[in-house]
């Protein structure tokens, strides 16, 4: 038990995006787990953003991979950032990647992310990612250091 467990979690909606169908099924596992069982899955972000467009309560937040065709996770996340669906353009994201590219992170950070995990996720991790974007603010920028 992680002591996350206090948070109801029936009506959370996610909208989990990756390329890699073992890897969304390996998250939606651990998303279940914890309780959550509203997941809609987007296979790059071309689709992620069909299926903002196409959703009508939105998502209570967002875990997006980095690496992905067509349009990758920075690019999904400007388009998102930018108001591609107005009304859901402050969704908390969580960025998922297969490495820790500080490049990729910080620029990921300067555009509003509650967090980041790295593969392989644990459910710990992913717990602690999840009640920090239902309840917190996006990371403060000015935490980074930048070589």
């Amino acid at each position: 038990m992680t002591g996350y467990n206090q948070y109801d979690y029936t009506s959370t909606r996610v909208l989990l995006i990756d390329d890699e169908p073992f890897i969304r099924k390996l998250i939606i596992r651990l998303l279940f787990d914890i309780g959550i069982k509203g997941v809609v899955e987007a296979e790059n972000g071309l689709h992620g953003v069909k299926k903002l467009q196409e959703s009508k309560r939105g998502f209570d937040f967002i875990i997006c991979d980095l690496e992905m065709p067509d349009l990758n996770g920075l690019e999904f996340l400007k388009t998102l950032r930018k108001g591609a669906v107005k009304e859901f353009s402050d969704t908390p994201v969580i960025i998922l990647t297969g490495h820790s590219d500080e490049d990729n992170i910080y620029e990921a950070v300067m555009l509003g992310i509650h967090g980041f995990l790295t593969k392989p996720v644990s459910r710990n991790d992913l717990e602690a990612k999840v009640v920090a974007s239902l309840t917190g603010n996006p990371i403060d920028s000015s935490r980074l250091r930048r070589k």
